[in-house]
C-alpha cells in the first residue's frame, strides 16, 4: 500500500515565508526607534520635567538620547544619558570626594561639608520604560502584523 500526499498551496506558503523573513528586520528596526523614542520623549517631559526629578537647568533632560543599531541580525535600542549625574539619580549610591578629604557644596545660602552624601532611588528612565511598555508592546505587535501581511 502507498500513500501520496500532496500540499496545495506549498509554493504560495514558501513565498510568504520569503517575503516575511525579507520584511521582518527592517519592520523591527522601525518598531525600535519607535519604542526608543516613546521612551525618550516620556523621560524628557514627565519624570525629568518635575514628576521624578525637579530640574534647575533642564542639563539631564536635555541630555537624554535614544539610539537603535543593527549588526547583522541584531538590532539594538538605547535610550540614556551620558551626562555624569544621571546614573546616581536612577540607581541611587553614596558620593564619597576622590581628591580631598570632604565634599564642600551648598544648599540654598547654606555651605555644607560631609564625607559622604547618600542619593535615594529617583528611577527616572526605568519609570519611563514601564509607563509607555503597553504603547511598545503595540508598536512592536502592529509592525509584525504589517510584516507578516
Amino acid at each position: 500500500m502507498n500513500t501520496d500526499v500532496r500540499f496545495d498551496g506549498l509554493d504560495d506558503f514558501r513565498r510568504g515565508m520569503d517575503k516575511t523573513g525579507k520584511a521582518m528586520p527592517g519592520r523591527i528596526y522601525k518598531a525600535m526607534v519607535q519604542a526608543c523614542s516613546l521612551v525618550e520623549t516620556r523621560a524628557k517631559t514627565h519624570h525629568l520635567a518635575g514628576a521624578t526629578l525637579k530640574a534647575r537647568t533642564h542639563y539631564l533632560q536635555r541630555s537624554v538620547k535614544s539610539r537603535v543599531t543593527q549588526l547583522g541580525n541584531k538590532i539594538s535600542g538605547r535610550v540614556g544619558s551620558p551626562v555624569v549625574y544621571a546614573a546616581i539619580h536612577e540607581y541611587g549610591g553614596i558620593i564619597r570626594p576622590k581628591n580631598a578629604k570632604y565634599l564642600v557644596f551648598q544648599i540654598d545660602s547654606k555651605w555644607i561639608r560631609t564625607k559622604k552624601v547618600t542619593m535615594p532611588k529617583r528611577e527616572w528612565l526605568s519609570k519611563s520604560l514601564y509607563d509607555v511598555k503597553p504603547q511598545i508592546e503595540r508598536v512592536f505587535g502592529r509592525h509584525i502584523e504589517i510584516a507578516i501581511g
